[in-house]
């Protein structure tokens, strides 16, 4: 106990909550969704009756982690609504028993609720549905009329709250991920040019293998977070927040090109291991390896300064053309020239 009041440990987490970071990211949203249920309610409260949660919780619902996300949930969030009161008005009109009009309600809900426009929320329509039918309001049109109201006050009371107060901007995270994902690429080159250099075996080859096939994972994790940074810039007034954090880093050409790059990487990578399995070792090959490294601070400098990219593949085409001419000469170290010029032309289209 006395551990979690520690002022070393208090202060470390002030500091945390001070800068950039996930942790600030979460305690931000939270206390935005307490501001846009308070909004909501008070909004509401006059005339909502008996359903007075229901702006409250509609409020909290629509604070995601994007603006565009928050106005395109509210409004899936209101559509949902609305179509579960209205079938629940309709089955209670034509199963007046209730027990009966349960079961009915939510098949129907559920089968409405597969339409594409209604997304991952369609099976809100059902849950609607059943409990307006279960607390008798299913026959009342005024009633029903108040429960779709209180939803969109909600809804948009969130989407706003969201939109006008800090809106999420994620793009700092994007260029992270993928200056991640450059600096696994960049560390797998190395590893395999210090010892392609001296000589190779099927052990090492095998380790370039298993780490270049684990570059995939980064490539994935990096997209998903351009992604999702691309889509948190979407409708967001922050404009001169973004332009301070956008960056060549967080565009999806990038990350294509890269995730090329490692599959150039990984083709290398299990061409130098079949090399090394008739005899467990090969002799050291100083021009691949300076190939390789060549690749890997031209990756460093993209993510450095992409600005500087072209002029740091200009020092060095002529020697790769030269390899890449004189390619044929030995199948396996032809191939692994051709797969690494390969990826160098990639980066070199990032800086068209």
């Amino acid at each position: 106990m006395s551990n979690l009041w520690d002022v070393s440990n208090l202060w470390e987490r002030w500091r945390l909550l001070c800068r950039p970071s996930r942790e600030r990211e979460i305690v931000v949203q939270s206390v935005k969704a307490a501001l846009a249920a308070g909004a909501a309610l008070g909004l509401t409260q006059p005339w909502a009756g008996s359903h007075a949660f229901l702006a409250p919780y509609a409020a909290v619902l629509a604070v995601t982690s994007t603006v565009r996300g928050s106005w395109t949930g509210a409004a899936r969030q209101a559509g949902t609504v609305l179509a579960g009161v209205v079938l629940a008005y309709v089955v209670s009109t034509l199963v007046p028993v209730g027990t009966a009009a349960v079961p009915v309600v939510v098949v129907l809900g559920l089968l409405a609720g597969r339409w594409r426009q209604f997304g991952p929320d369609g099976w809100w329509i059902a849950i609607t549905g059943l409990i307006v039918v279960l607390n008798g309001a299913a026959s009342n049109a005024l009633d029903l009329a108040g429960w779709v109201a209180l939803s969109l006050c909600g809804s948009v009371a969130g989407a706003l709250v969201n939109t006008l107060l800090l809106p999420p901007v994620h793009l700092r995270d994007a260029r992270d991920a993928v200056t991640a994902l450059t600096a696994e690429v960049a560390a797998t080159l190395r590893d395999m040019a210090g010892s392609v250099r001296d000589g190779w075996s099927t052990a090492d080859a095998s380790r370039w293998v298993d780490g270049a096939r684990g570059l995939r994972h980064a490539v994935r994790v990096a997209d998903d977070a351009v992604w999702y940074g691309r889509e948190s810039a979407r409708w967001n007034p922050r404009r001169r927040h973004i332009r301070r954090f956008d960056s060549p880093l967080a565009g999806r050409d990038v990350v294509n090109r890269l995730s090329r790059v490692c599959e150039g990487v990984l083709q290398v990578s299990v061409l130098l291991a079949n090399v090394a399995a008739p005899d467990d070792s090969v002799s050291g090959d100083p021009e691949l390896a300076n190939l390789l490294e060549r690749l890997a601070d031209a990756v460093e400098v993209l993510a450095e300064d992409p600005n500087e990219l072209a002029a740091a593949l200009d020092v060095h085409g002529a020697e790769v053309r030269r390899l890449r001419d004189g390619a044929g000469e030995q199948a396996a170290r032809g191939a692994c020239v051709i797969a690494v010029s390969d990826a160098v032309s990639e980066l070199e289209a990032v800086t068209r």
